[in-house]
């Protein structure tokens, strides 16, 4: 049975301004403690480190809204949690454990698409040393089943292109963005050497099914090293992300490659189906570094959104940026002015949104995340980034357009959405000097790393959600005694110990409302441990005993009795809906066709979507 513990905490108000908007947090929970030098959950275990996330407004098809997040823990994982009441996520699907490959902080990213098209959705993730795995769902509605195994594998037997599958991801994107009617994955690989750093463009052939590859393979429609890349002209660069956008407003869109090496983009025109013509390299405007002589990079992609509503889409790149680089806090913006040629990019074709400079961002913190939306419902879009915590709290920043000339900085409002909690820290130091007694607090600046918001509802409440996994908050708090030494002029520790981090967040939500103020609420994460199968009794047991279960939502189930052959000896619920709360049943000892069983100890099994939990049950006659 899983043993992990999830403390939900109620937490102050903060007050946070943002224009008239009222921002609540609607969901976090406690990743597992350790126990033993092990983690309490082995499936739980990494939202410590929740990398990426993902929201799907339906992926199995009945009607409830999906998030899932990336876990580096057990090789990797990525977990599945479904919106099953207004304020209320349950653990739905968890991938099996890999045995080829994983590990190296792997997966970083998780999509959802349809590669194959065939109608039924899928969950794309990348494993170090293995490729790209693709779940998908069987079509059942509401079964939330993605198979135990991939349904296929993007690698170099699938895909001879693929020359380098140790390394990672941190950005995919799927789309048609060569309008033949078929999806392509837009994925690059940051791998060794230096020649298998690729940008791919894969589409699928034939298609697959659930735990079944059947007769399907992939088409590289686009495969090119750095190296190799002509219109790269920057000295190599590890490709970082890869993004579609209709900068043109016209036919089909182009694509941005990015590059950790000075930020560097370019773009590529697609004409026609299966066709990628790269920019052209020979006026010298084939590419550009966005940073000049810094070497700043999108950590975790970007995004693309028409801001202005005219129909050409931009391309935003937040900054992780270099020593001393003055773009730290800010947002490259990729655009084209009507006339301008999807051939080329120079320095007309990017402006920059400027935290720092007002006064929004601490200084030297960086722009992580990227989202959009309209969290405060004014009318006005927003573009979203995350952050560190910092001296006075930036977790979640916002820029508002306020209509205009969208290139100028005037246009935009500048502010902080989400502070983060101000009290959450990695230790704690009493200090006493000459019975003088002060506390200092070291915060923890930990930090939002891939939000998700566009415009997202993940409960359907009519309120705009933005989700925010979490990265780097530490386990425990240190509490120190200090005592200052006159003669030395030093401190001199007299007492040192460790407590649970009592807010150690995996993943929190954030919910715009219309008002003032902040309004905090807990959200009910529900997860296999709280289904629960009692002993049965009597136990020994002749000729009938009492079986006992408990639900913690309303929920079809399926009770069967299994003798240890694991064959089927009697089925007491099979797929029915149950109210939650507790329930019971008898067994009368006999099997289906109602007769009595022989004395022996038999298996009672609650199956409850993708998990069930089992008990040992001894018949004696």
């Amino acid at each position: 049975m899983k043993r992990f513990i999830f403390f939900l905490i109620m937490l102050g108000l903060i007050t946070i301004a943002y224009s008239q908007s009222q921002v609540r947090l609607s969901t976090y929970f406690n990743y597992p403690l350790l126990s033993g030098g092990t983690y309490m959950d082995s499936v739980l275990n990494g939202l410590k480190s929740i990398r990426g996330c993902w929201f799907d407004d339906d992926l199995d098809g009945d009607g409830k809204s999906e998030i899932l997040v990336t876990n580096y823990a057990d090789l990797g994982h990525v977990h599945v949690f479904e919106v099953v009441g207004n304020d209320s996520i349950e653990l739905v699907w968890t991938s099996p454990k890999v045995t080829t490959g994983g590990g190296a902080s792997t997966p970083r990213y998780v999509i959802t698409g349809d590669l194959d098209n065939d109608g039924k959705k899928e969950i794309i993730y990348q494993i170090n040393n293995y490729g790209i795995l693709i779940f998908e769902w069987d079509g059942v509605p509401g079964s939330n089943n993605f198979g135990t195994l991939p349904s296929q594998v993007i690698n170099s037997t699938t895909l001879p292109e693929m020359t380098g599958i140790a390394g990672n991801t941190e950005y995919m994107e799927i789309g048609d963005p060569d309008g033949d009617g078929q999806n392509e994955l837009l994925v690059f690989y940051n791998s060794t050497p230096n020649a298998n750093d690729k940008f791919y463009i894969i589409s699928a052939i034939g298609d697959w099914s659930t735990n079944d590859p059947g007769f399907s393979g992939f088409q590289a429609e686009y495969a090119k090293s750095r190296i190799d890349l002509a219109a790269w002209d920057m000295n190599g660069g590890t490709p970082y992300s890869m993004h579609i956008a209709n900068f043109d407003g016209q036919g089909n869109p182009e694509l941005l490659f990015q590059a950790w090496n000075f930020k560097a983009v370019t773009p590529l025109r697609v004409p026609a189906a299966n066709t990628y013509v790269e920019a052209d390299t020979t006026n010298g405007k084939q590419s550009i570094r966005l940073s000049g002589t810094f070497d700043d990079v999108a950590l975790f992609g970007g995004g693309t959104f028409d801001i202005d509503g005219d129909g050409r889409q931009e391309v935003y790149l937040p900054t992780y940026h270099a020593t001393g680089s003055p773009y730290r806090g800010t947002i490259h913006v990729i655009h084209y002015e009507p006339g301008q040629s999807t051939a080329e990019i120079d320095s007309t074709n990017v402006f920059v949104l400027d935290f720092k400079t007002n006064g929004v961002l601490d200084d030297g913190l960086v722009t992580f995340g990227f989202g959009y939306g309209d969290i405060n419902k004014n009318g006005k879009p927003n573009i979203y980034t995350s952050s560190t915590y910092g001296l006075t709290g930036c977790n979640v920043l916002t820029a508002e357009f306020q209509g205009g000339d969208k290139t100028n900085p005037a246009n935009w409002t500048f502010s902080k959405l989400y502070a983060g909690d101000p009290s959450i820290y990695t230790q704690r130091v009493i200090r006493d000097s000459a019975g003088v007694v002060d506390t200092v607090f070291t915060i923890d600046n930990s930090f939002a790393s891939k939000i998700f918001g566009r415009y997202t509802d993940i409960d359907k409440d009519g309120f705009e959600d933005i989700i925010l996994p979490y990265q780097a908050l530490s386990d425990s708090v240190i509490h120190k005694s200090v005592q200052w030494n006159s003669s030395t002029g030093e401190w001199v520790t007299v007492d040192s110990g460790k407590v649970a981090n009592p807010k150690r967040w995996g993943l929190r939500v954030i919910e715009g409302t219309v008002g003032t103020g902040v309004e905090v609420k807990d959200l009910t994460i529900i997860t296999p441990d709280d289904y629960k199968l009692y002993q049965n009794y009597p136990n020994p047991f002749n000729p009938s005993t009492k079986i006992s279960f408990y639900l913690p939502l309303d929920k079809k189930i399926s009770l069967k009795i299994y003798n240890q052959l694991g064959q089927v000896v009697k089925t007491l619920v099979n797929d029915e809906l149950y109210m939650r709360g507790e329930h019971s049943l008898i067994w009368d000892g006999k099997n289906d066709t109602g007769k009595p069983v022989s004395s022996g100890i038999y298996i009672a099994q609650l199956r409850f979507g993708n998990f069930s939990k089992e008990i040992k049950m001894m018949l004696v006659k």
